[in-house]
């Protein structure tokens, strides 16, 4: 264990060099700064859509274990989606928190918001970060009743309050990936399709932490569970093609067979095979549309029998898959 006095404490900022800024029209202000040689290696880039939004990655590897502070004097809210290595906020208060490889989270601050971000060498952080100042983050979320008073209730109280996102699915990764982590685009054309991205980001994880949070309530779930059921779903959407079984997906997403049986279909209104049956039959369309053969496309999707995917798909879309194939051949 390192002990604290071989631990670099710094600004946040000090760790960055500013090496290029680009003004655009209407205030948009963009930026992008390298990591000190001296501190480590990477980049850190920042672009402001000039609405009260702004977007700001980070991919770095450090020299030394790092605390680095991090203090605003501007209210609103961070939705944090981490695609490197974990690492821990630590608050003024005495609470940490552990952001996980692959998940996200939003964060409310106040105007007297400070924190410490705990960093080790040597490893790999990536994030995309986005930024909503509190004038429209409370108008976001002034419909989601209970929880806008509670975190607003947390955030004057401590100075901060958090919403746990979970994992990030398929849908949020796939529009993280079009961010550019290492770089700064200075084409305009490319800076609005990416700030529409932001957008596109910014509503789909918004409604779905609110959902999550209605959820918690109405069926009695806690945050833990909720992440479990979130990575079985990940593992249905993404390993379709697999002979998946309920105590392969139980045992891999930390959750009890029983639990898993019961609340997965609470909380996504099917149970763990009819999601897995429904994402095998709207990949099977896909390819048929890409003129593969019906006994390909069984075998892709994870069916052995072709004439049980035929049977499951005439059923499920009312045209066989040999018809529905002719369509686009």
């Amino acid at each position: 264990m390192v002990s604290e006095s071989a631990v670099l404490h710094l600004n946040s900022f000090e760790l960055l060099q500013i090496i290029k800024t680009v003004k655009n029209p209407f205030s948009r202000e963009n930026f992008m700064a390298k990591v000190k040689p001296n501190f480590g290696e990477g980049s850190f880039v920042w672009y402001n859509l000039g609405n009260g939004i702004a977007s700001y990655t980070y991919a770095y590897e450090l020299l030394h274990d790092t605390v680095a502070t991090l203090s605003s004097d501007v209210s609103g809210a961070v939705l944090v989606f981490n695609l490197g290595d974990d690492f821990t906020h630590e608050y003024k208060n005495g609470t940490k928190y552990v952001i996980k490889k692959n998940s996200f989270f939003i964060g409310f601050s106040s105007r007297a918001f400070e924190m410490h971000i705990r960093m080790l060498k040597n490893k790999s952080y990536k994030t995309v970060n986005i930024g909503i100042k509190e004038e429209l983050l409370l108008r976001l979320i002034a419909n989601y009743g209970d929880i806008y008073t509670k975190m607003v209730n947390d955030t004057l109280l401590n100075g901060y309050a958090i919403l746990e996102g979970g994992e990030i699915d398929g849908m949020q990764m796939e529009i993280l990936k079009l961010f550019p982590l290492h770089e700064m685009d200075e084409d305009l054309l490319n800076v609005l399709k990416l700030e529409g991205h932001i957008m596109h980001l910014v509503h789909d994880t918004i409604v779905r932490i609110m959902r999550t949070m209605h959820k918690m309530g109405d069926l009695n779930l806690d945050i833990a569970k909720i992440n479990s059921l979130e990575r079985a779903r990940n593992i249905i959407y993404n390993e379709y093609d697999k002979a998946l079984s309920i105590k392969q997906i139980a045992y891999r997403s930390a959750i009890n067979e029983c639990y898993l049986k019961k609340d997965f279909k609470a909380y996504y209104g099917m149970t763990v095979y009819e999601m897995l049956q429904t994402q095998r039959l709207e990949m099977a369309k896909k390819l048929l549309k890409d003129d593969a053969s019906v006994r390909e496309v069984s075998s892709k999707v994870g069916y052995k029998h072709a004439g049980h995917f035929s049977k499951l798909f005439t059923e499920r879309f009312g045209i066989s898959p040999s018809v529905y194939r002719k369509r686009f051949s």
